[in-house]
């Protein structure tokens, strides 16, 4: 079983199809879906909105294995912190961070300890590089990093034995968060050039790609380590 968010498009919707042609029966979470197959399961939830979340039920997890993705993420408002609303932080935080800590928790708590799983959250290269105008964004990518690390240690602790929490960048992608980010004015965001040319000189990565990647690592790869950059698998 696969639970990924996020894949009305982009990286979730590739991570999805991926799944589904290799044969494994998928839960979709997010707000709208464009994905029409037998093994799909498409769950409507917005996970901006912590209510929304926490009426998810998951059943039938006890006898294969569990892979759960969480790839849902925003961006925010591009400028700097200074002139955001006060609130903008914590709009990102909870669907970068927060939404998925909420289902990984009911996830652990249903599952027993000896079952093969594997939490995967989508990180990024702004959680170890601080870039201007990304205040929010780049805190809560840092923050996934520790949560996961956290959670791989106390799981460990508690005797799960065939479980790994990663915190996976997947590089820079060709999505519709990246189109976004090269039409900011550059009052606002000063780096906006050096991404214009990421895809003036075809340097992203396709959301295939990366769905091709990231099976690999958690399909083919001794896991050895919590945070990982799907740069380094070829």
């Amino acid at each position: 079983m696969v639970i990924i968010t996020g894949t009305s498009r982009g990286i979730g919707k590739a991570l999805a199809e991926n799944y589904l042609a290799n044969g494994k029966k998928v839960i979709g979470i997010s707000r709208n879906h464009t994905i029409i197959h037998a093994n799909y399961t498409a769950v409507a939830c917005d996970l901006s909105n912590p209510d929304s979340i926490e009426q998810l039920a998951f059943t039938n997890l006890k006898s294969e294995e569990l892979i759960f993705i969480h790839n849902a993420g925003i961006l925010g408002e591009v400028n700097y912190f200074e002139k955001l609303r006060a609130d903008e932080p914590h709009r990102v935080m909870q669907v970068n961070l927060f939404a998925g800590a909420t289902i990984l928790h009911q996830l652990l708590r249903l599952t027993p300890k000896d079952l093969p799983f594997k939490a995967v959250f989508i990180s990024s290269g702004a959680g170890k590089n601080p870039i201007a105008s990304w205040a929010a964004y780049c805190a809560s990518k840092a923050a996934v990093d520790m949560f996961c690390q956290v959670i791989q240690l106390e799981e460990y602790q508690l005797g799960r034995t065939a479980f790994n929490c990663l915190s996976v960048a997947p590089g820079v992608v060709d999505t519709e968060m990246q189109a976004r980010i090269r039409s900011v004015n550059q009052d606002v965001f000063s780096e906006v050039a050096r991404f214009q040319e990421y895809k003036l000189s075809d340097q992203l990565y396709s959301p295939k790609l990366v769905s091709q990647k990231l099976y690999k690592l958690l399909h083919h790869t001794k896991l050895t380590q919590v945070i990982y950059s799907l740069k380094d698998i070829d």
